[in-house]
């Protein structure tokens, strides 16, 4: 793949999902930054055939302005990046069905007010695409598949209302002008298995599908192979490298303009 120049900034480098997107934007030459607690922690992450030269990583805690500030400027040029993936999420700390607990319950929610409130102090002359990873489940049942909904809204609830305030500062920041445009993927119940190139399903509600509306880049090139459904791609797991690999192709590299505005649901099976 030709050499990209597209900035590109990750929140949540350190999990499966911006990973598997930091990843193949590296090997596929874009300018990227990632802000994440510990630098070694992403150092030892990384492939080994993951090439570094145009990794620019911001130690520091998205909940804090100025390492946002620091992740979300190109210092070769002073300007705002063009894409933001984020893919933060709470952590577990007790799966107990009548206890669950989690740690950061509001991470969601309070990072993307820091970025936002960031992103409009700078006021860039041209705002940047976001891509907020999301879950399925949050605004209903949907797309969901019908056993999963008291695991997903028992068990589940204090992340998923979490996502959903996300969801909604993505969409009042498109709103106001703070982002340019915005994705929002709510993929299914996320697994650590490789990628499945032509099996994962995309969709949203209302979409139709068709034979011409796919995944387009080559599995060499870093494309997801994903397929379109009619409405939400209702399934029950999916691989957080599938989840990069469509995050790579819609957003990194075709500038998520087949999905403006949307909210994708991914499913593998």
């Amino acid at each position: 793949m030709a050499q990209a120049t597209k900035t590109v900034a990750f929140f949540g480098a350190t999990g499966g999902t911006a990973l598997a997107a930091l990843e193949l934007s590296l090997r596929a030459g874009y300018q990227c930054s990632a802000i994440v607690r510990s630098a070694e922690k992403l150092k030892e992450m990384l492939s080994n055939d993951t090439p570094t030269a145009n990794l620019r990583i911001v130690q520091g805690d998205a909940l804090q302005p100025e390492p946002v500030r620091e992740v979300l400027v190109d210092p070769s040029t002073g300007t705002v990046v063009d894409t933001i993936i984020y893919g933060l999420g709470g952590r577990p700390t007790s799966l107990n069905p009548l206890t669950a607990k989690f740690l950061f319950p509001h991470i969601c929610e309070d990072t993307t007010k820091v970025i936002l409130s960031v992103l409009e102090s700078f006021r860039p002359a041209t705002s940047p695409l976001i891509c907020s990873v999301s879950t399925t489940g949050v605004s209903g049942s949907n797309d969901v598949p019908f056993f999963y909904g008291p695991f997903y809204h028992w068990m589940l609830k204090t992340p998923h209302d979490d996502k959903g305030k996300m969801e909604e500062l993505v969409k009042g920041g498109g709103t106001n002008g703070t982002f340019r445009d915005w994705i929002l993927i709510r993929p299914t119940l996320l697994s650590d298995g490789e990628a499945t190139h032509g099996q994962i399903k995309a969709g949203y509600e209302g979409m139709e599908k068709t034979k011409d509306f796919g995944g387009q880049l080559s599995l060499a090139n870093g494309g997801s192979g994903w397929r379109s459904v009619n409405g939400n791609a209702i399934g029950y797991m999916i691989s957080r490298k599938d989840v990069g690999a469509f995050i790579f192709e819609e957003v990194v590299v075709n500038g998520g303009s087949r999905f403006s505005r949307k909210t994708v649901t991914l499913s593998h099976w």
